[in-house]
């Protein structure tokens, strides 16, 4: 039996890393989640603005932008949509823990598999309605 489009999760996955967006891109679409991948802050808020995602996975530094702004944005918009920051470092301060202090709700280092992310995805979607 397939799930109702509206119970499918939808995940709004920012990364302007190409190679990271497809193998994770896949590996969500393949555990049942409907994915969207953008690769900046602009078109993250544009996105979270008109397709309202379910849960945001956004890694700390995409281009030359930073995605704290975006985490401020959505947290003062949404304060219940479940938000994952990802990094791989590359500052002098704990990236990730700035972003957990400023409102993501998870963190995780890179690299990763694809089994942690999707994990971390349930947890954090278990309180929160789908759809």
């Amino acid at each position: 039996m397939n799930p109702k489009p509206e119970s499918i999760p939808r995940v709004l996955f920012v990364e302007d890393d190409a190679s990271i967006t497809t193998v994770m891109t896949r590996y969500l679409a393949a555990s049942g989640y409907a994915t969207e991948a953008v690769t900046s802050v602009d078109a993250a808020l544009r996105a979270f603005e008109t397709r309202k995602p379910d849960i945001i996975v956004t890694d700390i530094f995409i281009g030359e932008d930073d995605s704290f702004g975006l985490i401020e944005a959505i947290r003062a918009q949404d304060p219940e949509l479940p938000i994952i920051a990802i990094s791989g470092g590359r500052a002098g301060f704990d990236v990730l823990a700035q972003a957990a202090k400023i409102g993501a709700n998870a963190t995780i280092e890179k690299p990763f598999s694809g089994a942690y992310l999707v994990d971390t995805i349930d947890r954090c979607l278990e309180s929160r309605p789908i759809g």
